[in-house]
């Protein structure tokens, strides 16, 4: 998420954070890839940048949960 997490509409966020995980396993089936590979210009596993966005998911979950309770 990087040094402005915390910044913008926690919704808005989290959507997004949801979108780039949507990004990762659709990329994934439509060039044929592995979890294990490295794509392309890219420096870690299709797994490792899942895990990471999941992460992200949950951070801007709990975020969006203090904002709205």
């Amino acid at each position: 998420m990087g040094k402005h997490k915390d910044e913008g509409d926690a919704a808005l966020t989290l959507a997004e954070e949801c979108a780039e995980v949507i990004q990762v396993i659709t990329k994934k089936y439509r060039f044929n890839g592995e979890w294990n590979e490295i794509p392309f210009s890219k420096d870690k596993t299709r797994l490792s940048e899942l895990k990471a966005e999941m992460a992200d998911v949950i951070y801007a979950w709990k975020r969006f949960l203090k904002e709205i309770e």
